[in-house]
């Protein structure tokens, strides 16, 4: 018997593509995006991971050798991506964006946030890697910086499925990690929760402040809720599953 999908946050809609179902988010519906489910392999021998990069490629509108990819370190570094990265080797980032319509680019996650973020009227487009590292040295708010401009009001961004506060324990010295990078006690009391004699972390809640703070309207903030430890007929999880687990994808065009 088939399994239904999770459901998601407002303003979050499941799509058919071509290995299943992709998540979007309706407030990027002008732009081709979307996040993929375990049901696309990534990982295993070379034609399948050729075949699901193929699909991802699809899915976005353009030749595989145009979905531009990072080599991710869990840093803050930006690729501007152009029409010179196609075919090339990923660079090492955790944050690339566009504004070439011809070439998509692409974000990988287990756990992590997969943000991705679009200005319609600039026709610009980037997608970040956030987990706990990333989110501590203010990854979304960096990723918002690279889009603003004369229509900054017009940018949308949207976190895709990953570890929830549900899940993400973590222990005290991670947000002594935080509060060495400058985090004000007051954020790190609404993004560290304890619960049970245990400490939790919501990166939704962290990249959503982040976001605000750079500058994002409050309204074209969109988190899906959908939680990649919970789910595990849906998404991998790197915390649940272990090093081995597959990857998801989320991947932004600025066309629709």
């Amino acid at each position: 018997m088939a399994i239904s999908a999770p459901v998601p946050a407002d303003g979050f809609a499941w799509a058919a593509a071509p290995w299943g179902l992709k998540l979007v988010a309706l407030a990027l519906e002008d732009l081709r995006h979307g996040w993929t489910t375990s049901q696309l392999q990534l990982r295993g021998s070379a034609d399948i991971e050729r075949s699901g990069w193929t699909m991802v490629a699809g899915a976005a509108g353009v030749r595989p050798p145009a979905l531009i990819r990072m080599h991710q370190v869990h840093g803050v570094n930006i690729h501007r991506a152009t029409a010179a990265d196609v075919g090339t080797r990923p660079h090492d980032a955790d944050i690339i964006r566009t504004d070439d319509g011809d070439i998509a680019v692409a974000v990988q996650v287990a756990d992590c946030v997969p943000l991705l973020l679009g200005n319609v009227r600039m026709h610009r487009v980037a997608a970040a890697h956030a987990g706990w590292r990333g989110t501590a040295a203010n990854a979304a708010g960096i990723a918002v910086a690279e889009l603003t401009g004369p229509q900054k009001h017009a940018l949308v961004a949207a976190v895709g499925p990953s570890i929830g506060p549900c899940c993400y324990q973590v222990g005290p010295e991670l947000r002594s990690t935080f509060e060495s990078l400058g985090w004000s006690s007051s954020m790190l009391d609404r993004w560290f929760n304890s619960r049970g004699g245990a400490l939790y972390l919501d990166l939704w809640q962290a990249n959503a402040d982040q976001l605000r703070a750079a500058g994002v309207r409050h309204e074209n903030i969109h988190v899906s809720r959908l939680c990649t430890s919970c789910h595990p007929e849906w998404f991998y999880s790197f915390r649940r599953d272990g090093a081995g687990t597959g990857r998801m994808v989320g991947f932004i065009r600025s066309v629709a």
